[in-house]
């Protein structure tokens, strides 16, 4: 055993490490495997797909190769003016007049687009805030409108009590002050002003 060589047993492990670490990748590679069956499906669809393709692409350049092989037989046939040069191409009248317009296509700058005006429409006076004008649709709506303008004021107790207080003094003198403020009260409960009786 030379100088800087590896020994038998350095070998040997080195050799035994390959292979633990291959079999590790190799069980990775298993567990990372794809296990669903849709997908696998999928995949294979797409594989499919994939060697179709690549089978039509090979079909159009082996029709190519065919063509082109079959068109240098026929040159090769043909003698003197008849034989297609590789370097001219005749052009029919009616693909110079294609290319004329292609041109002419080309050269016209882009189409004007006409400015088309608007009329400006008629500007209405804003009624928004109108008091006397009232819109609505529907006869409910236009009653409720029209209501509107007429509501009393709703009565409060206090009003009603300070309205109705002298009254109950002056028929019972003999009242003490909570006891006319009881009856005020009851009638309060029955008054036609009270706007719990006004919704009934």
């Amino acid at each position: 055993m030379g100088f800087g060589e590896a020994s038998a047993k350095d070998k040997a492990a080195a050799k035994a490490k390959a292979k633990d670490d291959a079999d590790k990748k190799a069980k990775e590679d298993a567990d990372w495997a794809e296990k669903d069956k849709g997908n696998l499906k999928k995949a294979a669809r797409a594989a499919d797909a994939a060697a179709k393709a690549d089978a039509k692409l090979a079909a159009k350049a082996e029709a190519k190769e065919l063509e082109k092989a079959e068109d240098e037989a026929a040159n090769s046939k043909l003698s003197g003016a008849n034989k297609k040069s590789a370097g001219s191409a005749k052009m029919t009248q009616a693909e110079i007049a294609r290319r004329q317009a292609l041109m002419a296509a080309m050269a016209k700058p882009a189409a004007k687009k006409q400015v088309k005006t608007v009329p400006q429409p008629k500007l209405e006076a804003n009624t928004n805030r109108q008091q006397d004008l009232v819109e609505a649709s529907g006869i409910d709506a236009a009653l409720g409108r029209l209501d509107v303008g007429e509501k009393k004021t709703k009565m409060t107790y206090a009003e009603f009590e300070a309205r109705e207080l002298e009254g109950i003094k002056e028929e019972n003198p003999g009242l003490k002050m909570s006891q006319a403020k009881e009856r005020c009260f009851k009638m309060w409960d029955r008054s036609p002003d009270n706007p719990k009786n006004q919704e009934k």
